[in-house]
């Protein structure tokens, strides 16, 4: 009895390392967008805003183009020009949210916006203000030195959240789009004021 419960733990495990095997080589195995001149813009987006998917600096401004477009400048005209089209897309039912250059998703970041009892507002608004550090407080929460943070309606911020980590999952704020600061810090230098922020009905 003894040898057979053992013989069946190890094939048991012999069964759990090779799933574990197969899918360390599926992840490895993942194609990745391919982006021939290395400059952190896959061909595709490249091709969208019509930068030169073979040249890593288009407008020869000493940045390469990723570098521009992740900070929100146009990677076309150099002279630190802003002037594409910028917004962001935050979508309530996958607690999602997307930012736009020209017609091209630049980035998806996980977010948690409002509770029921204090839902995020749908509708399109402009970006009013930029401010690197608040602090929120009301009934029964302080969160001070609060970074990143674009107000887009009065009260209403995409904003950096260091208290909790269900960005993705569920909602969790008073009616602010909480983001991981990683991605709300990548946010705040790429969206300027009068930019839009939409939350679709």
């Amino acid at each position: 009895m003894k040898k057979i419960l053992l013989l069946s733990a190890f094939v048991l495990l012999a069964m759990l390392a090779a799933a574990d095997a197969c899918s360390a080589a599926a992840s490895a195995a993942k194609p990745t967008a391919p982006d021939q001149d290395k400059d952190g813009l896959s061909d595709a987006v490249e091709w969208e805003l019509g930068t030169d998917p073979n040249k890593p600096d288009t407008d020869g401004d000493g940045f390469n183009d990723g570098e521009e477009v992740a900070n929100g400048y146009n990677p076309l005209l150099g002279n630190n020009d802003r002037s594409l089209k910028k917004w962001a897309v935050v979508d309530l039912s996958k607690q999602q949210l997307t930012y736009y250059m020209a017609s091209s998703a630049i980035g998806i970041v996980p977010v948690s916006t409002g509770l029921p009892r204090t839902v995020t507002p749908k509708g399109t608004y402009s970006i009013m203000r930029k401010v690197p550090v608040v602090r929120y407080t009301g009934l029964g929460y302080d969160f001070p030195n609060t970074k990143w943070n674009l107000e887009f309606k009065p009260h209403y911020y995409l904003h950096g959240a260091y208290w909790h980590n269900q960005f993705g999952i569920r909602p969790m704020s008073h009616g602010c789009v909480n983001i991981a600061y990683i991605n709300a810090e990548k946010l705040y230098k790429f969206l300027d004021v009068g930019d839009e922020a939409r939350s679709p009905p």
